[in-house]
């Protein structure tokens, strides 16, 4: 089969996929020369890459995206694009964002089993809206993807209707944690804000221009560990530097609980594009392997979701 992967959240993007390889992958943003953007914004104006690389039909069409909850986009986006692409079958499932990370991640590795530790700013709506998964660990051989433990926060989709500051109050106020077991692996609800939420909102309460802003609060952070002083507001460095930490410190926990199940350990999400933190569980966990998925943002998706339907489904 010809299997073409389509990714409509953030970071849009496609991939054609036969003979168990990947013949061609296109980033949309190349195309449209605009970096921060996602299929909200472009509406009718999307996926340039299609119109100019896709010159055949698929024998079938592969959907990715993060799961929006609060309105059609996603179901707008591919009756848009099947009329550009002739209307071929597809395959779309919106509660399966994060094992397509993993599935990316596992590709790229040489590895022939791993636990795959997923991290971004928010994935699928499992479950229970509001509730987004925004960590998740798997184990994945050759023939199967199971999951074993995921993380999901009340989801930051709402700070765009009512507003950053009002929805991380609520975060903070509530509180809620739970820990319960569905489809017999541990599963946790919390209001916490985890993973890339917490960059979105530190990129916001240091006033970068948007929450997209995670590598200028790496760098950022970098300046706590030097002796010479430079013309920063240092109590900014220290909280992008604090960040920097609390993330390292929830990935170690991860890593911890679940490296008993294979010492080969894949990043992949939006976080594992932290390479500074990479270096540092590298050094810190000497006797495992660790391999970084190299599209780990969502566009590596479109490679993901190919990947899972044609080995995993």
């Amino acid at each position: 089969m010809k299997i073409l992967g389509v990714n409509i959240s953030h970071n849009m993007s496609i991939c054609v996929y036969e003979n168990n390889k990947i013949v061609e992958f296109w980033n949309e943003e190349r195309f449209i020369l605009n970096k921060d953007v996602s299929t909200e914004d472009y509406k009718a104006k999307l996926f340039q890459s299609i119109l100019h690389k896709i010159n055949f039909k698929p024998d079938l069409v592969c959907y990715s995206s993060y799961g929006r909850f609060y309105d059609s986009t996603d179901e707008d986006v591919i009756k848009f694009l099947q009329k550009q692409l002739d209307n071929p079958p597809y395959y779309f499932n919106k509660k399966e964002h994060h094992i397509y990370h993993a599935l990316s991640g596992k590709y790229f590795s040489s590895f022939e089993e791993a636990v795959c530790i997923v991290v971004d700013g928010g994935g699928a709506c499992n479950h229970q809206i509001p509730f987004q998964e925004v960590e998740s660990v798997y184990y994945v051989n050759n023939k199967q993807i199971t999951p074993i433990y995921k993380h999901s926060t009340m989801s930051k989709s709402p700070v765009v209707l009512i507003g950053h500051r009002f929805w991380k109050k609520i975060l903070k106020d509530l509180k809620i944690k739970c820990k319960t077991y569905i489809y017999g692996y541990e599963q946790v609800f919390s209001s916490e804000a985890r993973g890339g939420q917490l960059f979105d909102f530190t990129c916001v309460d240091l006033g970068f221009k948007s929450g997209h802003n995670a590598g200028k609060l790496m760098g950022l952070s970098s300046y706590a560990n030097t002796d010479k002083k430079y013309d920063l507001d240092y109590n900014k460095v220290k909280i992008a530097n604090d960040l920097q930490e609390k993330v390292f410190e929830d990935t170690c926990k991860l890593i911890e609980k679940f490296k008993f199940k294979s010492k080969n350990i894949i990043l992949s999400g939006g976080c594992a594009l932290n390479c500074s933190n990479n270096f540092k569980y590298v050094k810190k966990y000497p006797e495992l392997f660790f391999f970084v998925d190299p599209i780990p943002g969502d566009s590596g998706t479109a490679i993901g979701a190919c990947i899972y339907h044609e080995h995993y489904k």
